[in-house]
């Protein structure tokens, strides 16, 4: 017979295993941020969107950068999707936009973690990504910290092919001292719309993602451009001939569309030649994106490109001025002549004297296709054709695109992985519509923010710059965004169509614009791709403190810091300039001394740092200031 305290030790060891059990079972829910059962440790308000706010579609409390955030499902409008059977889903729409979540009180040092369910249904058919942003705040509520998760795939939703579950974006943080309220951000990588559900936000959460600081100050400053210039700026064109934009003009973003392609075609040829005189005189080097045909100097063979598609999408509907060419080869209307018969369609005559006055050619596709609307395939073959014909006159492969139309609206997760496999790394001409806007414009119609930035999704791998369409009624104005750049250290891309600058006032706004730019001395004007490659080098330079001090008794010399600087892009960094401390006595580049009149008056050390290059700098501080 078993005693009866061995009856009670053994209930008392029951327990406390089964509370063991208990507590490890809630533990690893919370750590996977969770909730266990009978309790719910959400601490987001609105969570479920049930409870409108005074913005039309946005839940109480929740914010967003434009619009297309809004809430959709079934038991709102019929449409869209539900996860979690209240019928009920936040939509994100736009690459340049984001979903706020409402503000939560935090306490300093604690991790808190989110997550969030996520489904596309991409027009393109495309899956795409998303990521969080910890937006940390004081008790003033000014943003002090961020901390960003690494991007994250969002599962695609067909009419043929309903996923098994929707993708869970997830990730932790841990509160800075200076916390006192956290937002999480939801950005996407891409155009693609994406639907959000059952955001929850908790304590812990260390099994997820970490989010890591976005801000964090390198440990030498690097000035922004080569040689002590204040802001770059780029003289770029769009320039194509008859096959590109001209015969397949949109009514909605085109003011000439109404005006004969032939003659537009011979406008957009003369304006190479009165661009390349006014640049001459300057000393300036210039991009010209370039359209497919601007390569052929002619087709008498009848060649067939890209396929010879049919865009089904350019109609009436989408802006065009009929719906011709929705069942008609885009390439149908070639005369297939030459440059002496047919020069309006025709420009490989002026490859080599662009190239000969040190003027670049760039991408604005082969086919002039508007990019949003484009699936990867179509791109694909376009900058396949662009890069074939483009070899034929010696030009290599695109490194740089201007959209036509500025048409990166609507562009796919996939039509960006194609871009980047095919070596494009800088793009221009994006569109200026809200959720898809990355350089909104301030009350004067100027740049707010003349910065190249990375684009989302594609960080360190392709940059996105801002641009400036000079017309003569904006000449002062273009003046106003270089001046605006300056004071920002930024860059800008001022621009029109070759066939602008065949008018006199036309050319006189650019002479003035370039004349003024140039005489002012401290702008670097150099063509856009080596600009974005020379930001690119600059944004991806691996700078660490290198953790053994140098002590050298020589000269009077102290402790010294040491630096290694690593170039890993692909680009030279010619004339790249390092801020010095004040306090500096001394420099060395890789163990040897640099002399003192290259760098005592002007506080500045310049290295030309080559592609895939490291080097070592070594600092000494005066006596009386190391430790």
């Amino acid at each position: 017979m078993i005693s009866r305290q061995f009856a009670l030790s053994a209930i008392i060891v029951s327990f406390i295993i089964g509370a063991v059990g208990v507590f490890l079972f809630i533990s690893q829910r919370l750590e996977r941020c969770a909730a266990p059962p009978f309790v719910d440790p959400n601490l987001l308000p609105n969570a479920r969107f049930a409870t409108p706010g005074d913005v039309a579609g946005l839940p109480e409390g929740w914010g967003r950068g434009a619009g297309g955030v809004e809430v959709r499902g079934p038991a709102v409008d019929g449409q869209g999707f539900d996860l979690d059977g209240d019928g009920r889903a936040l939509q994100l729409i736009g690459i340049a936009n984001y979903a706020l979540t409402p503000p939560i009180g935090v306490q300093p040092g604690t991790a808190y973690c989110f997550t969030v369910a996520a489904l596309t249904d991409s027009l393109l058919r495309s899956p795409t990504r998303a990521r969080l942003v910890f937006e940390w705040y004081d008790d003033q509520g000014m943003l002090r910290e961020r901390s960003v998760t690494p991007w994250q795939p969002v599962v695609l939703w067909t009419p043929e092919r309903s996923p098994d579950a929707w993708t869970t974006i997830a990730g932790y943080a841990r509160a800075p001292q200076t916390a006192r309220i956290l937002r999480v951000r939801i950005e996407p990588s891409s155009d693609d719309r994406i639907y959000l559900d059952m955001p929850r936000l908790q304590r812990g959460g260390h099994t997820l993602p970490p989010a890591q600081n976005a801000d964090v100050s390198p440990p030498l400053t690097i000035a922004p451009w080569p040689e002590g210039y204040r802001a770059a700026v780029a003289f770029t064109f769009d320039w194509e001939t008859a096959m590109g934009g001209l015969i397949h003009s949109r009514s909605v973003d085109d003011p000439l569309a109404d005006e004969d392609p032939i003659q537009r075609g011979m406008r957009m040829r003369t304006g190479v030649e009165t661009s390349m005189s006014i640049f001459a005189r300057y000393n300036v080097r210039a991009t010209y994106f370039a359209t497919g045909y601007n390569f052929l100097m002619g087709n008498r063979e009848q060649r067939r490109f890209m396929n010879d598609p049919v865009f089904t999408w350019a109609s009436a509907a989408n802006g065009w001025r009929s719906d011709r060419w929705t069942n008609r080869p885009w390439f149908a209307d070639d005369p297939y002549g030459t440059v002496a018969t047919d020069p309006a369609w025709y420009f490989g005559d002026q490859i080599d004297p662009l190239r000969a006055a040190g003027h670049e050619i760039q991408s604005h596709t082969f086919s002039h296709l508007y990019g949003g609307y484009a699936d990867a395939a179509t791109w694909r073959a376009d900058i396949e054709a662009w890069n074939s014909v483009a070899a034929e006159r010696g030009v290599g492969i695109a490194r740089a695109l201007a959209f036509p139309w500025s048409s990166s609206a609507g562009m796919s997760d996939t039509n960006w992985d194609v871009l980047e496999q095919a070596g494009i790394r800088a793009v221009t001409r994006l569109s200026d519509y809200g959720p898809y806007n990355l350089f909104p414009l301030d009350e004067r119609g100027l740049v707010r923010d003349p910065h190249c930035r990375w684009l989302p999704g594609r960080e360190g791998r392709i940059i996105t710059c801002p641009d400036f369409y000079l017309t003569p009624a904006r000449a002062k104005l273009a003046v106003a965004q270089i001046e605006q750049t300056v004071a920002a250290g930024g860059m800008i891309d001022i621009w029109s169509h070759t066939e602008e600058v065949t008018s006199a006032a036309q050319q006189a706004a650019w002479e003035d614009v370039v004349s003024y730019t140039v005489g002012r001395g401290d702008v670097w004007v150099a063509p856009f791709s080596e600009i974005a490659g020379w930001q690119i080098a600059r944004m991806t330079l691996n700078i660490t403190t290198l953790t053994e001090p140098t002590t050298s008794t020589d000269r009077g010399r102290s402790t010294a810091h040491r630096y290694q600087v690593q170039n890993t892009s692909p680009y030279h960094l010619a004339g790249m300039m390092i801020d010095l401390p004040p306090d500096t006595a001394d420099v060395a580049i890789n163990n040897d001394i640099v002399p003192r009149e290259q760098w005592q008056h002007s506080g500045w050390l310049r290295i030309d740092l080559a592609a895939g290059q490291t080097v070592e700098v070594t600092l000494w501080p005066t006596r009386s200031s190391s430790r």
